[in-house]
């Protein structure tokens, strides 16, 4: 699919993001044949929300409902994206593709499923061009084009009952965000799911009571696999005789299926993008999509 000529509009629906950073992405994407159009409230401040909430609400939803709109990008994750999910509209006026990754995992569960959108977990503007490498540049880029994604090579953490090739559709994101969600009509699916993981800034027993939460809430049931990508800056305790991974592994295994680590998503330099729900398989520890 090629991207010249369409219209992404910005949107910051949770944290204040750098608009220095927003401009250099903007650059990239106008660079990509992209034209864009920064919402209304994308520079506004309150607290530590990019804006009062009904703005941040507004501003999506006009993103949403605009037929001139092709893409919804977001500009930052942080928190807050909460605040504007009853802001989505029940349907859109043409194909939209949202992209976003962190506090956006709050949206992906508003957005997924509905017709005629795609949600791609995906670099913000607030990375996009300084943040994260050429190969997450290049992987967004691809994503947006509909080219099929180079296989990943993985590290197997757990073995199940079935090791074979595993297929399912993509799903997962932030943990702690998808813990919040947990209980409410917004809540994540994943049955029939290869689950896709990360988190940022969270202390290892705060991951684990965010798991805890979402197995109980019965999240992940019915998962086919899970995968880990980037915990940047998760600390242990100090001494700590385990490493994350043990943990991680530890908490998931319950489900009896393959556990892998080491897909390039998350907070750091790498952050390759993939779509929401899109199929995808394992084998011979590569991720196939």
């Amino acid at each position: 699919m090629t991207l010249e000529g369409k219209t992404v509009a910005v949107v910051a629906p949770a944290g204040v993001p750098d608009m220095e950073h927003v401009e250099q992405s903007i650059a990239l994407l106008e660079s990509w044949g992209l034209r864009v159009q920064v919402g209304a409230h994308v520079r506004d401040r309150f607290r530590y929300h990019a804006g009062k909430h009904e703005d941040r609400a507004a501003d999506l939803h006009r993103a949403l409902t605009d037929p001139d709109v092709d893409i919804v990008w977001v500009a930052r994750g942080g928190y807050g994206s909460i605040y504007t999910l009853r802001a989505v509209p029940e349907a859109v006026p043409c194909e939209k593709t949202l992209v976003g990754f962190s506090d956006a995992t709050a949206l992906f569960g508003a957005l997924h499923g509905m017709p005629d959108v795609r949600v791609i977990h995906g670099p913000t503007l607030n990375g996009l061009a300084i943040k994260h490498d050429d190969a997450s540049r290049a992987s967004v880029l691809a994503e947006l084009r509909g080219e099929r994604a180079a296989p990943v090579a993985l590290q197997r953490l757990h073995d199940s009952s079935d090791t074979r090739r595993v297929e399912g559709h993509l799903a997962g994101g932030n943990i702690t965000v998808m813990a919040s969600l947990a209980g409410t009509q917004w809540q994540a699916r994943c049955d029939g799911a290869i689950v896709l993981l990360e988190d940022v800034t969270e202390l290892a027993y705060r991951i684990d009571r965010s798991i805890m939460q979402l197995r109980e809430a019965g999240v992940f049931d019915g998962a086919r696999a899970f995968v880990l990508g980037d915990f940047i800056r998760c600390p242990l305790p100090q001494n700590a005789d385990f490493t994350l991974h043990d943990m991680l592994v530890d908490l998931l295994k319950p489900y009896n299926v393959p556990i892998y680590a080491g897909f390039p998503i998350g907070h750091g330099t790498q952050n390759h993008a993939w779509t929401y729900g899109a199929p995808a398989a394992l084998e011979g520890d590569q991720l196939v999509r």
